[in-house]
């Protein structure tokens, strides 16, 4: 993998802007855009079938843990779930429910390829990993790209539709105030399952009401919701005022209620308790708030974002690694600590590999890049395109 400048497209940003990316220009605290027109990375056509392959074998590892954590009920105490939020888990797998996606995140030096954490229920940056990045490509004129994000969302969605009654409409939730990231993602899904044949419509979080009489979230014309893709994270839904209606009504969320196993850092402890000295993964246990005598080792909370909570352990004296910040929130949901990996260091720059899965398949990947060594909300999405 190599990074490389490159001649940024004149019109780059109304290029952007044509598929819907008018963030594209957010600006970082170094004085860069969130997108990056005048960089990309250069993979190898080995490389990238060396992450294809890594990131089917982890989502594999993934959905047999859940299968058999459902199977069993034995669900670690870490990932503090209600007796409620584990009927939902049950009640979702076992009838089938299918999923859209998720995304790993991946450390890569160049030879080891290495599990951070997966974000199963709300994964963003999906946008400029499809068709914005896709966009660059061909206006490059670059030979290829690990992507084909578009179409395997289209092919879900058709999945999904299939798996739904008759002429049910589905509605894409986010917060009003969540900001143009979560809506322009939003967006970008409603239209890729509209191509696919759905019936689609957008409603603010705010505007869902609850009708006793149907048992049923409705819209604003108080129409019963059957089906509804949230950008809304399930730990904050078991935890809402309408949290006890989950249990009455018969809704279809997407993402499913059992990708809650799947998007808490609950789960990487789990998968190395299940999997130990697994190449693909970093060792990883509960913090039980003493730092570990030696070597590195990275401590954040089971439920954080945006590289938020962080710590170092570095032979045994705390540190607070440069990008991090702090939540109160966060801090409630208890902490995981993980062996450090180091993020290949490219002139300041530390590529995170997103890796995204569609359906059960892999599908194509982003980079986002930080001059910090936590990847939090200051970094910069970057193109990549390989080469044989």
């Amino acid at each position: 993998m190599i990074r490389e400048q490159v001649e940024p497209r004149p019109d780059w940003a109304a290029r952007c802007r044509e598929v819907g990316f008018d963030y594209c220009d957010l600006p970082s605290s170094d004085g860069s855009w969130y997108w990056s027109d005048d960089v990309a990375y250069r993979l190898s056509a080995r490389e990238v079938d060396a992450i294809d392959d890594a990131s089917q074998e982890l989502h594999d590892m993934c959905m047999d843990w859940v299968a058999q954590v459902v199977q069993s009920g034995n669900y670690p105490a870490l990932y503090r779930l209600t007796d409620a939020a584990k009927t939902l888990i049950e009640r979702s797998w076992q009838a089938h429910e299918p999923s859209l996606f998720g995304r790993f995140d991946l450390g890569y030096d160049g030879k080891n390829i290495k599990m951070f954490e997966y974000n199963g229920d709300t994964p963003t940056s999906l946008l400029e990993a499809s068709v914005v990045q896709w966009q660059w490509l061909k206006d490059k004129g670059l030979p290829d790209q690990f992507n084909a994000l578009h179409e395997k969302l289209i092919d879900q969605w058709r999945v999904i539709g299939a798996s739904l009654p008759e002429k049910t409409r589905l509605y894409f939730t986010a917060m009003e105030d969540a900001g143009r990231e979560d809506w322009g993602n939003l967006e970008y899904l409603m239209d890729t399952a509209f191509q696919a044949g759905l019936d689609v419509s957008d409603l603010a979080l705010e505007s869902m009401g609850w009708d006793a009489h149907q048992r049923a979230f409705v819209d604003v014309r108080g129409q019963a919701i059957n089906a509804c893709f949230k950008l809304y994270p399930w730990e904050w839904m078991v935890q809402d005022s309408f949290a006890p209606q989950l249990q009455e009504t018969t809704i279809r969320w997407l993402e499913p209620a059992w990708k809650m196993l799947l998007s808490s850092k609950a789960l990487l402890p789990a998968l190395w308790q299940r999997h130990p000295l697994h190449p693909l993964l970093l060792e990883s246990r509960e913090d039980d708030g003493y730092a570990p005598k030696s070597g590195r080792w990275i401590s954040k909370p089971v439920l954080g974002r945006e590289g938020a909570n962080i710590s170092r352990y570095d032979r045994g004296l705390v540190e607070k690694p440069t990008g991090t910040s702090f939540h109160d929130a966060y801090a409630q949901s208890g902490y995981v600590i993980q062996e450090w990996f180091e993020l290949p260091n490219f002139q300041g720059y530390r590529p995170l590999i997103g890796s995204w899965v569609v359906g059960d398949k892999t599908a194509g990947i982003g980079i986002r890049e930080d001059y910090n060594e936590i990847t939090g909300n200051d970094s910069h999405f970057v193109p990549h395109y390989f080469v044989e």
